[in-house]
């Protein structure tokens, strides 16, 4: 079908108001915040579960790609339409359906931004914890179909460990549900977490059931700093082996540390390294000890200085810019380019120390500006890299560079490709390292969702794999 005959047919569904083939606008939504691009053939912005299932009807039978989209904030290019298909933007979908204090959920649209929900959850005196980077702008809807996480993931989770059951559209239109209102069940596979993380490959999320946890009374922060990177290693690991659960543990480099010193009054002591380390709970005395174990445990291990802050107003600056720290970070390279190599590995947590510091000795070796930030209270840890994605020798050198980290996590240190961010086009080409002959069977499972394969394809290397991260780039080869 032409663009013309696919606008026609979406405005029958939504309202000519809600689908746009204009070249503007389909350029406005060919980026995310990855470096990658793809102009879609429409837009179409759904307002309930009817039209979802009506726009999947029409594509399936039409063999039109479909990609859901949320706030478009994803590092890895999921929310991007590739192959010329039609982009569902979840915008209108946006209501806090309920909350049920007596049932500790929260039920929602796709499109409700995150900080949003828990500014409303708030005033009940309970949050959706995870708490990704992007919280003031991201939708649930793109955390769930990422499995998003961050700060607070180290205590509480990814956002797979709060989400009860969803009511999804899939491709020809059937609307299913899964799960439900309890907090437990054995009864059959566990489709709500297979879903949760998909990507937008299996189908598209209109209501989603969540755990909603209530907000600790009490809230302390504690900054060691550290003359030598190695030595921050070795105590947020300490940390964890003596017992304290914190609910973030942040580590940031030097770079870091002189970019948000740049937008700080109160600056940060220069070194080598920090930790940003939080505790909270409903008991102050537990609070305060487990700070002063923790400050303790740093001043063993060679900590200058401890800073310990129950500020509120303090700590809420330095999260703050911790949270936009990924876009800060473009000063690093004066060319105001974005941070577009964002490498969000995992390891175990005993291997954290020996894992960074060979990433670390890599990029060092090829004399590679790179920034190491991330949670490293549960073994994640982002390597972040200003590419100019315009020349193709940097790309070269990123795609390398990618593959040889990827290998070591992996092969070396039983390490994942993504904990947080997903895999997305960008991290496709890695996807064999880790998953080898297992990808068959995720292929599988995708036939079964998706038969025409119309379900956000060139994502996860669930069709095809390319061979580098910067397939879909102006320009690239």
């Amino acid at each position: 079908m032409d663009q013309n005959e696919i606008f026609k047919v979406l405005a029958s569904i939504v309202g000519e108001e809600d689908v746009t083939i204009d070249p503007v606008e389909l350029l406005a939504y060919s980026s995310d915040a990855s470096q990658l691009k793809a102009v879609p053939v429409a837009v179409v912005r759904p307002e309930n579960k009817e039209e979802v299932a009506e726009i999947l009807k029409f594509a399936d039978e039409n063999r039109i790609p479909v990609t859901p989209r949320g706030a478009g904030t994803s590092t890895a290019g999921q929310s991007l339409a590739y192959k010329n298909g039609i982009l569902m933007d979840m915008v209108k979908m946006d209501k806090i359906l309920e909350i049920s204090l007596k049932d500790r959920i929260a039920v929602v649209q796709p499109g409700v931004i995150y900080g949003e929900l828990n500014k409303e959850l708030r005033k009940y005196g309970y949050c959706f914890p995870p708490d990704p980077g992007s919280a003031i702008a991201c939708t649930v809807g793109g955390m769930v179909g990422n499995n998003a996480s961050g700060i607070r993931a180290v205590k509480y989770g990814a956002t797979v460990d709060h989400v009860l059951g969803l009511e999804v559209v899939l491709p020809g239109g059937k609307i299913i549900r899964t799960g439900g209102r309890v907090w437990k069940s054995s009864s059959g596979y566990n489709l709500t977490r297979l879903l949760v993380g998909s990507e937008g490959t299996l189908g598209v999320f209109t209501e989603i059931i969540l755990k909603i946890t209530p907000i600790p009374k009490y809230v302390a922060l504690i900054v060691p700093v550290f003359e030598k990177f190695d030595q921050s290693l070795e105590a947020a690991t300490e940390i964890t082996n003596a017992g304290i659960m914190p609910s973030a543990m942040e580590i940031l480099d030097d770079l870091c540390i002189m970019v948000m010193n740049s937008f700080l009054e109160e600056k940060l002591p220069q070194a080598e390294a920090l930790l940003f380390i939080e505790v909270d709970g409903n008991n102050q005395k537990a609070i305060i000890d487990e700070s002063n174990i923790i400050k303790s445990i740093c001043e063993k291990l060679g900590a200058q200085q401890v800073i310990q802050s129950t500020d509120p107003k303090r700590t809420e600056e330095l999260w703050n810019l911790r949270h936009t720290l990924a876009n800060l970070l473009a000063k690093i390279r004066g060319e105001k380019m974005a941070i577009s190599s964002i490498m969000d590995f995992a390891v175990p947590i005993s291997q954290v120390p020996e894992a960074v510091r060979e990433i670390k000795a890599l990029a060092a070796k090829e004399k590679r500006l790179m920034a190491a930030l991330g949670h490293i209270g549960d073994g994640n840890v982002h390597f972040g890299s200003a590419i100019n994605v315009e020349d193709p020798k940097e790309r070269e050198a990123a795609t390398k560079f990618s593959r040889q980290a990827a290998e070591a996590i992996i092969k070396k240190y039983g390490g994942t490709l993504t904990a947080e961010h997903g895999l997305g086009q960008a991290k496709s080409h890695l996807v064999m390292l880790e998953h080898g002959e297992t990808i068959e069977l995720m292929r599988g499972i995708k036939r079964v969702f998706d038969p025409n394969n119309i379900m956000n394809p060139m994502v996860m290397g669930l069709t095809e794999i390319p061979e580098d991260e910067y397939v879909y780039m102006p320009g690239a080869k």
